[in-house]
C-alpha cells in the first residue's frame, strides 16, 4: 500500500477524493514543493521550507505547520512508504468555498512520494535545447513561485517532445530567456557565470538558491537578461533544479558544448552536500 500525507492524517493514496472546496483543482489556487530525499532525509529542507512560507504568505494562504511539524510529517511518511532515495512533492492549495474570491484563506495539503535508485546527483549525457516562443512568461513576483496553473510548462513540454528536443527554454514578455521547463538557467562564459534576476519571471529555485553561493566562491556572477546570442557565445550552460540536481547542456542549435568543468564543479559541490 501506497500512502500519503492529507492534512496531518497518514491515509491510503487510495482514499483521496476531490471536493468542491478543492481551490488547486478548481482554481490553481495554490503552489508546491519538490523535495529530494537521500538516506531518508529531505535535502536542501531549510530553503524548501523558506520558499513555503513566502508563497503562503504571497497568496494569502494560512499554512499552520511549523518547520519541525512538516519535518516530522515529511519523515513519517518517509518511514510508512519504506522511502530511501526518491522525492517528496507537498501541494498546498486554499481550502474554501466560493467562486474566483475565496470566503476563507484556510489551506489544505497532500504529500506524495516517489522513489527512486540514486544515491547522489547523477552526471548526465546527452541533452538537447530548444526555444519555446508560442507562450510567454509575465514578469511578476508571480512568476518566482511553484503555482499550480503549470499551463506554460504543460505546453511548452509538449512542444519539446514533439519537436526532439529535452527540454525548451521560455522567454518572459520582453522575449529574455528566463528558465526552461523545469530548471533554472546558468551560462558560464570564461571565468564569469551569468544567471537571470528573478525580476526578469523565474522561478526562485531552491537548487538556485543553494548554486549561487558555491558559483561565487570560484567565479563572477553576474544577473543578466538573456538572449539567444548569449547561449551561442557561452563556453557552459547549466540547468538546476532540486530533483535532478544539475544538468548540463551538451546541444543548442549548431553550437555543441564539449567543456565540462563548470559542470564538474558545480555537481560536486551539490553532492558534497548529501
Amino acid at each position: 500500500m501506497n500512502f500519503v500525507v492529507f492534512n496531518n492524517k497518514l491515509i491510503s493514496s487510495n482514499d483521496i477524493k476531490l471536493t468542491n472546496k478543492n481551490r488547486g483543482f478548481l482554481y490553481g489556487d495554490g503552489f508546491f514543493e519538490s523535495i529530494k530525499i537521500f538516506n531518508q532525509s529531505p535535502f536542501n529542507f531549510n530553503n524548501h521550507y523558506n520558499r513555503i512560507e513566502l508563497s503562503a504568505d504571497f497568496l494569502g494562504l494560512e499554512f499552520s505547520l511549523s518547520k519541525q511539524e512538516l519535518l516530522i510529517k515529511l519523515t513519517e511518511l518517509i518511514h510508512s512508504n519504506k522511502l530511501v532515495n526518491g522525492s517528496i512533492r507537498i501541494t498546498i492549495f486554499r481550502d474554501s468555498d466560493g467562486k474566483y474570491y475565496p470566503n476563507f484563506n484556510e489551506s489544505s495539503y497532500i504529500i506524495t512520494s516517489l522513489d527512486d535508485k540514486n544515491l547522489s546527483f547523477q552526471k548526465n549525457n546527452r541533452l538537447s535545447l530548444g526555444v519555446y516562443k508560442e507562450n510567454l512568461k509575465s514578469k511578476s513576483k508571480l512568476s518566482n513561485l511553484k503555482s499550480l496553473n503549470s499551463l506554460l510548462y504543460v505546453l511548452a513540454s509538449k512542444y519539446a517532445k514533439i519537436n526532439g528536443f529535452d527540454d525548451v527554454l521560455l522567454l518572459n514578455s520582453s522575449n529574455s530567456i528566463i528558465e526552461s521547463t523545469n530548471s533554472n538557467l546558468f551560462l558560464k562564459v570564461n571565468d564569469v557565470v551569468f544567471t537571470p534576476p528573478l525580476s526578469d519571471g523565474c522561478v526562485d529555485g531552491s537548487m538556485r538558491k543553494i548554486l549561487i553561493p558555491i558559483i561565487e566562491k570560484e567565479y563572477k556572477l553576474t544577473y543578466k537578461s538573456l538572449q539567444i546570442k548569449d547561449l551561442l557565445e557561452s563556453d557552459e550552460v547549466i540547468l538546476s533544479n532540486a530533483i535532478s540536481g544539475i544538468k548540463k547542456v551538451t546541444l543548442f542549435k549548431e553550437i555543441e558544448y564539449n567543456d565540462e568543468s563548470f559542470y564538474d564543479y558545480l555537481l560536486k559541490s551539490i553532492n558534497n552536500l548529501i
